[in-house]
C-alpha cells in the first residue's frame, strides 16, 4: 500500500475567491455557455490580440452567432461535427463556437497534413461542414477528392490564390449575412464538444472525443492556481488544431475573462517584440521553441522595462535542466514544465519551478489522480518504473469509432498513457519514455507506422523500420530504415521525393538507411531498440 501523506499538498484558492472570477459566473453546463455569459459580463474586454486587430468578448460572440445561425440553416444539429482547417487566427473562434453553441462537436483538422490523411478524417469523422484557410484549399480539396464522405466546404478567405472550387461560400460572407442573435443549446456537461486527431499506434490517427464536463474541470483547475491575475494577457504560438492552445489556453482563459495574443506561427525574432507591444503576462511553448529563442535572443536586444511576462510554460516533451536555468539565468524568466496528453484533456501535471522538482514533470493538476502503475492496474512504490496513469474528471469520452483502442487505453477508470516515469515520495512525477514507440519531434508527436505503412507500398520496398533518432534541437528525428525487394536499387532523396504528397512535412524522414536485415526477435518481430543502437 502507498502511503500518499507523505507527499506534498499544494494549496488551491476556492474559486469564488479567485481574483480573475469574482462578480462573475463559475458554474457551468457547457464551454459554449462560458463565452455567451463573458460576453454579457464583460462585453467590451479585450478577448484577442491579433497583430493590429483588438477583438472584444462581444465581437467573438456575436461573429460565433453568426456562424451558428448559417449552421443551423444548412442543417447541422447537436452531435453533429464541424471541422475547422485554418492557420492561428481569430476565425477559429468564430467557428468553434458557432458549431458548439448547437451542441456541435468542433473537429480540428491538422493544416500540415496531405490529401489522403485528410481524406481519412472526413470519411472517419464525416463533418456536415469543414471550414478551410486558404492556405490549405489547394491540399484540402485533393483530400476532398479522395474522401467517399463530401462535407459542405466553407473558405476563410485569407486572400492566398489555390484555384480551387469546392468551397459554396466565405467566413466573411456568412458573417456578414447572419444575425447575431444569440442561438445557445441546452447542452449537459457529458456532451462532446471536440473532436481532435492524435496518431495511432496502428498508423490510423485517431479521433478523441472530450466532453464539456472534460474541459470545464481543466478551467477550474487553472483558476485554481491563483497565479493569474485580472488584465492577464496570454499569448498562443502554437498550432491551434492541437489541445494545448484550445484546451490549456484558450478555453481557460476565457473562462476567467482574460486576453489572448494570437500569432500565426512561431518566430524567434517576433517573440520579444511580440511580449513588449501586447503586455503578455504569460507563454506557453515546446523545450524547441525556447531553444531557439535561448540561442537567438541577445538580452541586450530586449525592452525589459517594457516587459510584463512572469511565466513561461512548457510542455509536449521534457525539456532539460540546463536549459531551463539558463532561461532563468539570461532573461530572468523561470520556464515551468508540464505534462499532458489529448486523451486527458490537454494537462495532467504542473511542476512548480522550485528548484527541488527541476526535472520533473511536477504534480497531479488540481481534482486528477496521477499514479505509476504496472500492467495489472497495480499502483507501484516510489521510484519504480512502470506507466504513468491518471483519473479524474479530465479523461475522455473516449476513440471515435474506435471502442477496442478506447478499452485499451481506458481501464478501471484510469487512463493508460503510455508514458512511463516513476514517482518520489513528494508527488513529483519524472519522465522515462515512451512505453510505445512514439517519435517525438520538436513537440510533434509522430507514431513509426504513419510513415511505415505508405513506405510498405512502394514497390521497391520489402521491408522498413522507422525509429527516432536523438536530437539536441528537437528531441528527436525521424529515421528510415529499408531493405529493399533483391535486385532493386533506391536513394534517400526517391524516398523522401515518394513520401512528399503522402504524409505531412513534419514527418518525412531526415535520415534514411538502407539494410540488408534488421535485428529480430525468435518470431521474427524487428526489435527497434536494438536497431536504434546501430546508430
Amino acid at each position: 500500500m502507498i502511503d500518499k501523506s507523505k507527499r506534498y499538498a499544494r494549496t488551491y484558492i476556492p474559486l469564488e475567491k479567485s481574483a480573475t472570477l469574482q462578480g462573475r459566473k463559475i458554474e457551468f453546463d457547457s464551454i459554449a455557455e462560458t463565452i455567451v455569459v463573458r460576453a454579457r459580463e464583460i462585453p467590451n474586454a479585450p478577448l484577442v490580440y491579433y497583430y493590429d486587430d483588438v477583438i472584444t468578448y462581444r465581437q467573438v460572440n456575436d461573429r460565433a452567432n453568426s456562424v451558428a445561425h448559417y449552421l443551423r440553416e444548412k442543417g447541422v444539429k447537436k452531435g453533429d461535427i464541424v471541422s475547422v482547417m485554418v492557420l492561428n487566427s481569430p476565425e477559429i473562434y468564430y467557428t468553434m463556437f458557432g458549431a458548439q453553441k448547437l451542441g456541435a462537436i468542433a473537429g480540428g483538422i491538422n493544416y500540415m497534413l496531405r490529401g489522403p490523411e485528410i481524406a481519412y478524417v472526413l470519411d472517419d469523422s464525416r463533418p456536415r461542414v469543414a471550414f478551410v484557410g486558404s492556405e490549405y484549399m489547394e491540399e484540402f480539396a485533393k483530400g476532398w477528392q479522395l474522401a467517399t464522405h463530401k462535407t459542405a466546404v466553407v473558405e476563410v478567405a485569407t486572400g492566398v490564390d489555390h484555384g480551387t472550387h469546392i468551397s459554396e461560400t466565405t467566413l466573411k460572407e456568412i458573417i456578414a449575412k447572419y444575425t447575431s442573435t444569440e442561438c445557445l443549446v441546452p447542452q449537459k456537461p457529458d456532451d462532446p464538444f471536440i473532436l481532435l486527431y492524435s496518431s495511432g499506434t496502428t498508423g490510423m490517427p485517431k479521433g478523441i472525443l472530450l466532453s464539456n464536463r472534460n474541459e470545464l474541470a481543466i478551467c477550474k483547475g487553472g483558476a485554481s492556481f491563483g497565479t493569474a491575475l485580472p488584465g492577464d494577457v496570454f499569448m498562443i504560438i502554437l498550432p491551434m488544431f492541437h489541445v494545448n492552445p484550445l484546451c490549456v489556453w484558450t478555453y481557460p482563459i476565457i473562462y476567467q475573462g482574460l486576453t489572448l495574443c494570437i500569432r500565426k506561427t512561431f518566430s524567434p525574432t517576433d517573440f520579444w517584440p511580440s511580449l513588449t507591444r501586447y503586455g503578455v503576462t504569460t507563454v506557453q511553448g515546446v523545450p524547441a521553441m525556447y531553444s531557439y529563442i535561448f540561442n537567438a535572443a541577445d538580452p541586450k536586444t530586449i525592452k525589459f522595462n517594457k516587459l510584463k511576462l512572469r511565466m513561461a510554460f512548457t510542455g509536449a516533451a521534457p525539456m532539460s535542466v540546463e536549459l531551463i536555468r539558463g532561461f532563468k539565468e539570461k532573461y530572468g524568466v523561470q520556464v515551468v514544465d508540464g505534462y499532458g496528453l489529448t486523451e486527458a484533456t490537454g494537462v495532467s501535471t504542473t511542476s512548480s519551478g522550485i528548484p527541488e522538482n527541476l526535472g520533473s514533470i511536477g504534480m497531479a493538476y488540481p481534482g486528477l489522480e496521477v499514479e505509476i502503475m504496472d500492467d495489472a492496474n497495480n499502483i507501484l512504490a516510489y521510484g519504480e518504473k512502470g506507466e504513468i496513469c491518471v483519473k479524474g474528471d479530465v479523461v475522455m469520452i473516449g476513440y471515435l469509432n474506435k471502442p477496442e483502442a478506447t478499452a485499451e487505453s481506458l481501464r478501471d477508470g484510469w487512463l493508460h498513457t503510455g508514458d512511463m516515469g516513476h514517482m518520489d515520495e513528494k508527488g513529483y512525477v519524472y519522465i522515462s519514455g515512451r512505453k510505445k514507440e512514439m517519435i517525438n519531434r520538436g513537440g510533434e508527436n509522430i507514431y513509426p507506422r504513419e510513415i511505415e505503412i505508405p513506405l510498405e507500398r512502394h514497390p521497391k520496398i520489402a521491408e522498413v523500420a522507422v525509429i527516432g533518432a536523438p536530437d539536441k534541437a528537437l528531441g528527436e528525428r525521424v529515421r528510415a530504415c529499408i531493405i529493399l525487394n533483391e535486385g532493386c536499387t533506391m536513394t534517400a532523396d526517391e524516398v523522401k521525393q515518394y513520401l512528399q504528397d503522402r504524409i505531412a512535412k513534419y514527418k518525412l524522414p531526415e535520415f534514411v538507411e538502407f539494410m540488408m536485415d534488421f535485428p529480430r526477435n525468435p518470431t521474427g518481430k524487428i526489435l527497434k531498440q536494438e536497431l536504434k543502437k546501430k546508430f
